[in-house]
């Protein structure tokens, strides 16, 4: 009996089963690498911020931006509008008063944020505070504080700016917020520079986008001032002294990489 060309159904179904199977296995390499890429981008964005701050703290005495402020001419500025002019990379815009720095491809957005949000980076409240003009600055006890680099103890070990989740509504900050009782239960006394307990990362309850995945309430803590783990359940982080490092979630430790001797003592007392 002569055969007619083409395939029997066990064929078809033979090679759609393979087809299937090389999808299942390469489809989620291909996403990895491309959260890479993006990874990589937001990893230069911060070496961006970091040589310009460098650069800002050099010309101005050693001294860090305030966090946000309104100059003579009643304009808002925040820290990343004070060391724009060392970056010239992404697009301004003023939301609720603050004038921010964002934009598609610009140095201050990360090619993996789910909306263009403005501070989509932190700076640590730690060096960069509250300025003239501010709500904080109406409150009674209120203290302009400037911070210099003299006052950081282990430079190469602390955070100056993470990458933060989505705000929920308009909540948005150009900083992250570095309280203990968000990253850690209490950790004890320190003893020689030891803490009494290790940190319980508490900062992990807020590594969603809270626009799509949680409600939080507008004021208060939220993900929009807490690092975010969304590189492949990393966070991009510079640090004092320069350098970036992507951070794998649960390895962030208070003490060693948030908390600032003198620094922290100074800010809670002046919030509270």
């Amino acid at each position: 009996m002569k055969r007619t060309n083409g395939f029997t159904l066990i064929e078809l179904l033979v090679v759609i089963a393979i087809i299937a199977i090389l999808a299942a296995i390469l489809f989620p390499v291909f996403a990895k690498v491309r959260e890479k890429a993006r990874q990589t981008t937001c990893v230069s964005n911060e070496k961006q911020m970091g040589l310009a701050m460098l650069q800002y703290i050099q010309d101005y005495d050693e001294t860090y931006p305030m966090m946000q402020y309104y100059d003579a001419n009643s304009q808002p500025v925040s820290w990343t509008g004070a060391v724009q002019p060392y970056v010239k990379n992404g697009a301004g815009n003023t939301v609720n008063g603050t004038q921010y720095y964002y934009g598609t491809g610009g140095v201050w957005s990360c090619p993996s944020f789910p909306s263009m949000q403005p501070a989509e980076y932190g700076i640590n409240w730690q060096l960069s505070r509250n300025g003239p003009g501010t709500w904080a600055s109406t409150q009674p006890g209120f203290r302009m504080v400037t911070v210099t680099a003299a006052q950081i103890d282990a430079p190469g070990d602390k955070i100056m700016v993470v990458e933060k989740g989505q705000a929920a509504d308009t909540y948005e900050q150009p900083h992250f917020d570095p309280s203990e009782w968000n990253f850690t239960d209490p950790i004890g006394p320190i003893t020689n520079g030891v803490p009494a307990k290790q940190s319980t990362h508490l900062e992990l309850k807020y590594d969603v986008d809270a626009g799509s995945s949680a409600t939080w309430q507008n004021w208060g803590t939220t993900p929009a001032n807490m690092p975010r783990f969304r590189h492949t359940e990393t966070c991009n982080s510079l640090f004092v002294d320069g350098h970036v490092k992507s951070i794998h979630r649960g390895q962030m430790d208070w003490y060693k990489n948030i908390y600032i001797n003198g620094l922290y003592e100074e800010l809670v007392g002046a919030v509270n």
